[in-house]
Parts: C-alpha cells; sequence; structure tokens
C-alpha cells in the first residue's frame, strides 16, 4: 500500500490555520478550528493545536494529522513488504511523513502501538531497557510479526 498523497494546496492551508490557532483564542478563533476540522475531515480540540510550534511545525503537524487520518490498515502486508518500509524508514535522511505513515500503517495492521519504541528506544520495546541494540529491518519486522502473532487467539 503507498504512501497516502497529500493536497499540498489544503497542507498550506491548513498549517496557516493551524499557526494562528497555536496561540490563539479559543472563543475569538472558534471559525478557524470549525474551518480546521471540516477541511482536514478531524474533529481536533482547540486544545490540541496550543504549544505545536514548541514541538513542531505547523506544516510537519497537518501533514501528520492528514496522513494518519488517511492511512489504513494493509492486511496483506508480508515480511518482506515491512523489511522495505523499516530499510527505507532507518535511512538517513528519512521523510518524516514517511515515517509516520510507517507507523500508522504498522499501528493499524498489526495492533502495535509501540513502534517508534522499536525503532529509537528498542529497550522499552523489548522491556530490557537496552537502547544500544542495533536492529536490522529484517530484526525490526521480525519483532512486530512476532509480538502480533503472540497476540492472536491460538
Amino acid at each position: 500500500m503507498p504512501q497516502p498523497k497529500l493536497d499540498e494546496d489544503l497542507v498550506q492551508r491548513l498549517a496557516k490555520i493551524a499557526a494562528r490557532l497555536d496561540g490563539g483564542d479559543e472563543v475569538a478563533d472558534a471559525s478557524l478550528l470549525d474551518e480546521f476540522n471540516q477541511l482536514a475531515g478531524t474533529d481536533i480540540p482547540f486544545s490540541e493545536f496550543q504549544g505545536i510550534y514548541g514541538a513542531e511545525e505547523h506544516i510537519d503537524y497537518v501533514r501528520r494529522v492528514l496522513t494518519d487520518r488517511a492511512t489504513e490498515a494493509s492486511p496483506d502486508l508480508s515480511r518482506e513488504g515491512l523489511i522495505e518500509m523499516f530499510a527505507k524508514v532507518l535511512a538517513a535522511p528519512c521523510d518524516d511523513a514517511y515515517v509516520q505513515y510507517v507507523f500508522n500503517t504498522i499501528n493499524q495492521t498489526f495492533g502495535d502501538t509501540q513502534i517508534s519504541d522499536l525503532i529509537f528506544w528498542p529497550g522499552e520495546y523489548f522491556g530490557d531497557g537496552n537502547n544500544q541494540r542495533e536492529l536490522t529491518p529484517e530484526l525490526i519486522a521480525d519483532a512486530v510479526l512476532e509480538r502480533y502473532a503472540k497476540r492472536q487467539p491460538r
């Protein structure tokens, strides 16, 4: 399943709205919030826009929101497909929107909400505190599939 293609005009428009909402006034900017949610197909509360700029650029926030919304489960995702995805994620530099797409796809397909830990903090994922291990795309794919298999009813 390919990464969702985002409408760049919409991304730009929503980023401008998000920037105005960030640090804005909830009452005075209610119509902007409504416009954002209508255009994005979301129901994001005003409070979520507060402090975006301290964590990420508004345009990156919008790309993440739209990518989240457009990503679906991929029931036919194979080990080889996972390896390909993880190889691209581990390549430097890697597009943040692609990383978000991969994390969403794996979460929706395999129910693995800790996939970012597996990539960035493997000790948290495995529960052993060893964040120094170097994982290959193959090992990451196997870890996802193994965890998924353990959660399936027998």
